[in-house]
């Protein structure tokens, strides 16, 4: 059997002997990643179904919920279950199983050299299996989307690209992956570029991840048939006045989406400062979900089932109303448990829910100009999609593709633009980047900010025997000490070494020639009082601020208890060398 290096030999020699160009061979991987992704889609999927069928459905049978009675009560049961089963796995990969991961995959790839693990393939397809097959109120999608990635980072890591190809690999499996779920090949590609690469487009880009995707869609197709996951009903705008029903609409999106992304942030926190076993918490949500699932069964599990039945059997509006809430409550109970998978199948059932329901209100309001709500669910789904994630594009084509329909674009756009707009004005940050954002991390402010952004001060900082001037110190040894020294600003101590001001050369200038007042003049008299401090775990952009406002070279580090107790010293020189090495580190093919 080949080694990987002989492997990699035979694979250069032949794209020399045919004349293979570098472009045209990362097509080709794009079409491998695409076929590669199609088969984890089918993977999670089999498995999805495989833990609904024997332990959702056969714990049903078992405790007889089906009979009715007081048994319905043992439903919640099920996903507690489910929260039971992932302890092996989150004892055996912390960290990795359990909540909601886009957000950490994000900052990976847009932050990180593009790393992810291999058993992010398995514990992608098993944890998301066991909390979605047992009740649990979560998506496919998130999971899909990192196994498609970790699916392209291993295929770039055979050959040792540098973290550019790392990342155009892993946004080509994130592709592949999200449009194996949807069979919709044109949203597959604007998920990647606008969630994942963050509105990276360019042609070098968009070119192979398109490829992948299509590609991902053609293998699914071959796998499943030319099948959709919901049947959709019949598109119709009955007047170009009903477009002003659609802008209404998209407000109403708007704010439900922003008081969506706050709450789902909040029932997390809520979750992490709960004083209960850790391993125990996904249980206790399943618990929890399986209790709103007595009422509303509609909430749990996979929700394309219920898709389906919403689109053509739609429920009276105020019922519709009050099944919006509690699936926000089911879900962000889920997920902030720490119960595995995504939000993207829970964020379309709420904008389909929402739709029908203000295409209901509008019939009745309004029937001369709204004459059927079928549509308003499909944009429903749509527009919320994109005032949650910040992601048009994405939202816009996925109601084309799952329609069909070419009218549905107008209404789409009107909804969708208003939406985002609406939430945005709210909350800033998307559901996938509100959180990097309370870390810092502003993932739309470039690459190289963040890159600063991603890096704490205490990584770069100076910790060794520190140069400090007492208090106490005369102008005639401040004199004498400063040629020995490397240093151009200093902190000034008081007896107890704590930090009481700063001296720089340029506050000595003035006093070099001041022979007579060389015994009479101390460091605390020339030392600035008002320093600029950074604490280890601030990050990089902001210690680079601050010395770019008082046009400085150093700033002292202290602790985070003590804002007087110096622990270290970063200079300007550090923070630049330190993004320099970064660079440098993520352009090294085998990083």
């Amino acid at each position: 059997m080949l080694s990987r290096k002989q492997l990699l030999n035979k694979i250069v020699h032949l794209r020399k002997r045919f004349g293979v160009s570098e472009n045209y061979f990362l097509i080709f991987l794009a079409v491998l990643i695409g076929i590669l992704s199609a088969f984890g889609n089918w993977g999670l999927r089999f498995a999805i179904e495989f833990v609904h069928e024997h332990l959702y459905v056969t714990g049903l049978g078992v405790l007889g919920v089906a009979e009715g009675g007081w048994k319905i009560y043992l439903l919640p049961l099920l996903p507690m279950f489910g929260g039971l089963l992932l302890i092996p796995l989150e004892m055996a990969q912390p960290g990795y199983v359990c909540g909601y991961s886009l957000p950490n995959f994000l900052k990976t790839v847009n932050l990180g050299r593009g790393r992810l693990a291999r058993r992010n393939i398995w514990i992608k397809i098993l944890a998301p299996a066991i909390t979605i097959g047992s009740g649990g109120s979560a998506g496919q999608e998130g999971p899909i989307a990192t196994i498609g990635g970790a699916i392209g980072q291993l295929v770039a890591g055979f050959f040792s690209f540098n973290q550019g190809r790392v990342r155009l690999l892993i946004a080509c499996g994130v592709a592949g992956g999200i449009a194996a779920t949807f069979n919709a090949p044109i949203a597959g590609v604007f998920f990647s570029l606008e969630i994942i690469m963050m509105g990276d487009i360019g042609l070098a880009i968009f070119t192979p991840v398109v490829i992948a995707s299509a590609t991902s869609v053609v293998s699914t197709r071959l796998i499943f048939g030319d099948e959709s996951l919901f049947a959709t009903p019949a598109f119709a705008l009955g007047s170009f006045r009903e477009l002003f029903v659609y802008i209404a609409m998209g407000i109403v999106i708007g704010i439900l989406a922003a008081f969506f992304i706050r709450f789902f942030y909040f029932v997390q926190d809520f979750f992490t400062k709960l004083r209960f076993p850790r391993y125990l918490k996904p249980a206790l949500g399943g618990l929890l979900v399986g209790i709103i699932g007595i009422f509303f069964p509609q909430v749990m599990g996979d929700i394309y089932g219920h898709l389906g039945q919403i689109f053509h059997y739609p429920p009276v509006w105020y019922m519709a109303l009050a099944l919006v809430f509690m699936k926000i409550l089911a879900t962000t109970i889920c997920l902030g448990s720490g119960g595995a998978g995504g939000l993207f199948a829970p964020i379309m059932f709420i904008g389909v829910v929402v739709g029908t329901c203000c295409g209901q209100i509008a019939t009745i309001l309004i029937p001369e100009v709204v004459m059927s709500s079928d549509g308003y669910a499909v944009v429903g789904l749509g527009a919320f999609l994109s005032a949650v994630t910040h992601a048009p594009l994405t939202a816009i084509f996925l109601a084309y593709e799952l329609t069909g329909e070419s009218q549905i674009i107008l209404p789409a756009m009107f909804t969708t633009v208003v939406g985002i707009m609406v939430a945005r004005s709210i909350e800033p940050e998307g559901i996938d980047t509100f959180g990097l954002a309370r870390e810092g991390i502003h993932l739309e402010g470039g690459r190289e900010v963040n890159l600063l952004r991603s890096i704490k001060v205490g990584d770069v900082m100076y910790r060794g025997s520190l140069e400090t001037i007492p208090e106490t110190m005369k102008l005639k040894s401040l004199l004498q000490f400063l040629p020995r020294s490397h240093k151009t600003t200093f902190p000034v101590v008081d007896s107890e070494g704590l930090l009481s001001g700063i001296l720089s050369i340029q506050d000595l200038r003035e006093l070099v020639y001041e022979q007579e007042l060389e015994d009479l003049i101390v460091a605390k008299e020339l030392a600035r009082d008002k320093v600029l401090t950074v604490t280890a775990q601030e990050n990089l952009d902001n210690a680079m601020q601050k010395i770019g406002s008082r046009n400085i070279d150093y700033l002292p580090v202290v602790a985070d208890d003590n804002p007087r107790r110096l622990v270290g010293m970063v200079s300007r020189q550090d923070i630049i060398a330190a993004y320099n090495r970064s660079i440098l580190e993520r352009e090294l093919p085998g990083h």
